[in-house]
């Protein structure tokens, strides 16, 4: 039995309100069948109380707007909403492409991105996402290993994992790597990369950092072992030396390998202007080719290896490595070892 109804009914007027915009206001009557249809009164409240809930919200910051047909109600003005329709659009599509997630996870939070919006929003948002189930290929676990890394980051805990390179729900011994072996890692960051999570790490008795990416550890339990000083790590250590932040060092390993990072001039057509700064930030100094306006000049610093010649691979000719010598050579080998894969 509710002790106070009266205030448990403003709450819900209340949350009714949240729902609504100009285009699907409420009126006294509706308010009143709603709070009947949620069986939360045993007496339905008269109008006047619904009004004064309504003005209370209002005193509280909330503008309730009336319609300019009276007899359609009221509606909250949007002044308020936590998200824009556009941006509920953006949630919902990182959803439901995210292969992080399980497809039924991914139906759950996509649902519950829903309900943060205004009935107009739903409306829009059930015509314009669209899901398709078979990209989200993590299996249900995966959610439980998320939430213990991150436990274990807050408690300052190593956690141990099994690691599964061939991807298999269900993998035998021989299918994990290095037999089944156990790892035990210190976590210091979780990371979006590769439209996965990688786990940046201190692996054992190593003093720099280690990547792991989430959907491929099994059996991931929090230990009761402290995690290592990350101002211990020589890679963090090297960071703070060089001025930089983590956020540096995501942006100059690229899909997440790691090694050591160097110099390396492009030579790009604009077109690509944007990808070469969604991928390294815009604060890069980009110049414009004098002598080929279509073509401009910048330098990165970046881990020049399997993740960087992935990336310039992936730009199909529009990005050409100038410089250094050693990484062209790289470069070259890495493209001459795929050309023998098609012999």
């Amino acid at each position: 039995m509710i002790k106070n109804p009266n205030k448990y009914r403003l709450l819900r007027v209340f949350e009714y309100m949240l729902q609504t915009d100009e285009e699907h206001p409420l009126n006294v009557t509706q308010i009143q069948n709603k709070l009947a249809e949620d069986g939360f009164c045993d007496k339905l409240p008269d109008r006047k109380s619904i009004l004064r809930d309504l003005a209370c919200i209002n005193d509280c910051g909330y503008e309730i707007e009336v319609c300019e047909n009276h007899n359609c109600g009221k509606y909250m003005n949007g002044k308020q909403k936590v998200f824009e329709g556009y941006q509920l659009k953006m949630l919902a599509d990182a959803v439901t492409s995210a292969r992080f997630l399980s497809a039924d996870d991914a139906r759950k939070l996509g649902d519950a991105i829903m309900t943060l919006g205004t009935e107009s929003d739903k409306e829009l948002l059930k015509k314009a996402v669209i899901r398709d189930e078979s990209l989200n290929v993590a299996t249900k676990q995966a959610k439980y290993n998320f939430d213990r890394i991150l436990e274990a980051i807050r408690e300052r805990k190593q956690i141990s994992f099994q690691y599964n390179d061939k991807y298999l729900a269900k993998p035998a011994q021989e299918d994990l790597r290095n037999d089944g072996l156990t790892y035990y890692i210190s976590p210091y960051y979780l990371v979006p990369a590769k439209n996965d999570y990688y786990v940046i790490a201190c692996t054992g008795d190593y003093k720099n950092f280690s990547h792991y990416r989430v959907s491929r550890m099994i059996n991931v339990k929090e230990t009761e072992l402290a995690a290592k000083d990350i101002k211990l790590n020589d890679t963090y250590k090297k960071l703070v030396a060089e001025g930089k932040s983590i956020s540096d060092y995501l942006r100059e390993h690229i899909n997440m390998w790691f090694g050591d990072t160097q110099r390396v001039n492009l030579h790009c057509r604009q077109q690509t202007r944007l990808d070469v700064l969604g991928t390294f930030g815009n604060l890069l100094n980009i110049n414009d080719c004098e002598e080929d306006k279509e073509y401009f000049m910048t330098s990165v610093q970046v881990q020049a290896g399997g993740g960087f010649f992935n990336w310039v691979a992936g730009m199909g000719g529009n990005v050409i490595i100038t410089g250094p010598e050693c990484v062209r050579e790289a470069y070259k080998e890495y493209l001459q070892e795929q050309l023998k894969l098609y012999k």
